[in-house]
């Protein structure tokens, strides 16, 4: 059965490894969505800010923006812009319109939330931390896109990994991040898409 939106829908990512993982479930899932930009490519906090006016001058519903906390804690300038941005968009003429969806400390958290059993609160410092545990699960893993290009993320994840579980694990370290902001734990807001997506579909 063919799944339609019926809202147009921008997604940007930063980088490769988002372009590719909703690149790959638009594909799977047939959902007439547009991932941006068109190419992926490693970019910045004024770069992805630009695209979000773009779209918004486009009249698009909906434009989710996809951030890694790593890079932003690195830099203080970007994070200062970045948390800016979010209490614009937070406003009422954009709340509806305009989603900022955290990962700490990179979108691959997210598929590590797949395969683990239980929340368990975590703590990385980087991507190259949190890689060894990943390989466990994805072997080979490797951020290029010789292997995005070779590895269908989003079947690799579902058909290995539980989405459902990915989901809840996810909700409920947002909860928990959120009852204890001081601890700096690993989190992933990107289960607000995957239900975004669900919610507009019909059948």
């Amino acid at each position: 059965m063919v799944r339609t939106v019926t809202r147009s829908i921008a997604i940007i990512g930063e980088g490769e490894t988002e372009w590719f993982y909703f690149d790959s479930l638009r594909i799977v899932c047939r959902y007439p969505f547009k991932v941006a930009p068109d190419f992926p490519q490693h970019s910045d906090i004024n770069y992805t800010l630009k695209l979000v006016e773009s779209y918004l001058n486009k009249q698009y519903d909906y434009i989710v923006c996809l951030f890694d906390m790593d890079r932003l804690l690195q830099h203080p300038s970007e994070m200062q812009l970045y948390q800016r941005a979010k209490k614009k968009y937070a406003a009422p003429k954009y709340a509806r319109r305009v989603m900022f969806v955290e990962t700490n400390p990179c979108t691959e958290f997210w598929f590590l939330l797949h395969f683990l059993p239980n929340v368990v609160c975590r703590h990385y410092d980087s991507y190259d931390q949190l890689l060894h545990e990943l390989q466990k699960y994805m072997p080979g893993y490797e951020k290029t896109k010789r292997y995005f290009i070779r590895t269908d993320l989003y079947r690799y994840l579902t058909e290995n990994g539980d989405l459902e579980r990915a989901v809840s694990n996810s909700k409920k370290l947002c909860q928990l991040c959120e009852e204890s902001p001081e601890d700096l734990k690993a989190y992933s807001e990107i289960h607000k898409v995957v239900e975004l997506l669900n919610a507009l579909i019909t059948r």
